[in-house]
């Protein structure tokens, strides 16, 4: 088991390689969008790795608790409290686990089985996460709230040779796994998971930004990026779309629908400096959607589409509907889209949102 532990990389999923590939095949096919593909690259790390988040939860089941974390203390009316995470992340994730299972199981890592996480997800009922740039220590933090068997993780990490019981700075002790770099501590019902020392002083985001509480609630998983204008920016210019949007804040969420075929929507709100940029942007949309179409995925009877995602189809996912304003918010819907659309379509994110010319 100890092994198997060690084999399993924080990030770098199927996905990823499936959707570098078709871009290379769209490059040489020069596409109707005639936009120059960017060498695939993982430097943006905080939305790959959030990609990976419930993978890496995984490793939760083999961990044993040293030292039981402690939760902290639960807001009045009932947000997330991501003041327990560490300063200074990029993006920040909250996850109704038990309802955002089946599109959480579409992420599939190297080395990580749909059993495998069938079965951390059946354990774990709520999940935060920060992640952070590449250039600080810290990659990213997890922390999960469900009901987890510290007796059974402490005698398997008690047996492997990969994993050491380690003093954290703060005096609690943690399992280490210098191979991945790898710290998890754990309590039967709390974990927490990161790449370093667990036990590091928390003080992230609190409270979230101006109205992510009121959309997280119509979500199962949700999240923003910290400074999201030039990731924004470079993932729909490298889409082939050359409209810039000045995002002081941005929120993605899914959203469960009731339809049989593609039962997910993904949600974007952005906010810009005034009513008067969002209104600004209404008409950027309505004059880009001319010349995107509706070159859409097709879907087939479980509401999924191609294993692959063009540059232009997912400019026509993008662009689908106009948004919504409300202010100096825009609400950005997609419409139906299946698990591993939404998963590509991370992915993409992931690769283009760090590509410049």
């Amino acid at each position: 088991m100890g092994n198997r532990v060690a084999a399993l990389p924080p990030w770098g999923s199927k996905l990823e390689r499936s959707a570098i590939c078709q871009h290379e095949q769209i490059a040489n096919n020069n596409t109707a969008l005639h936009s120059p593909l960017p060498t695939p690259c993982t430097a943006f790390v905080p939305l790959h790795l959030c990609v990976s988040f419930f993978s890496i939860m995984l490793l939760v089941f083999f961990a044993s608790c040293a030292t039981s974390p402690k939760a902290g203390p639960v807001l009045e009316n009932g947000a997330p409290d991501f003041s327990i995470l560490p300063a200074g992340a990029v993006l920040y994730l909250w996850a109704d686990v038990e309802r955002a299972k089946p599109l959480l199981e579409a992420f599939s890592f190297e080395g990580l089985s749909g059993k495998d996480a069938s079965g951390i997800l059946e354990r774990t009922d709520t999940a935060l996460a920060a992640f952070y740039s590449e250039n600080l220590s810290r990659r990213f933090f997890l922390a999960g709230w469900g009901t987890y068997p510290k007796f059974r993780a402490g005698t398997s990490m008690g047996f492997s040779k990969d994993w050491k019981k380690v003093k954290s700075d703060t005096g609690n002790r943690y399992w280490y796994s210098a191979g991945n770099n790898l710290g998890i501590a754990l309590g039967s019902k709390l974990a927490y998971v990161s790449d370093g020392d667990p036990f590091a002083p928390a003080g992230g985001t609190s409270p979230a930004p101006q109205g992510f509480e009121e959309f997280r609630r119509t979500c199962v998983l949700s999240g923003w990026l910290n400074e999201p204008g030039d990731a924004m920016n470079r993932f729909i210019s490298n889409l082939g779309i050359p409209i810039q949007i000045p995002a002081e804040d941005f929120f993605f969420g899914a959203v469960r629908m009731a339809a049989d075929r593609a039962p997910w929507e993904l949600v974007l709100k952005i906010r810009t400096p005034s009513a008067n940029h969002a209104r600004s942007i209404l008409s950027l949309f309505a004059f880009a959607r001319i010349f995107v179409g509706r070159a859409l995925v097709p879907a087939d009877e479980t509401g999924e589409g191609s294993l692959f995602i063009s540059p232009m189809e997912a400019a026509a996912m993008l662009f689908a509907n106009l948004p919504e304003q409300d202010e100096d918010f825009l609400t950005l819907r997609m419409g139906p889209l299946g698990e591993k659309q939404i998963a590509l379509l991370f992915e993409m994110f992931s690769v283009y949102s760090n590509q410049t010319d």
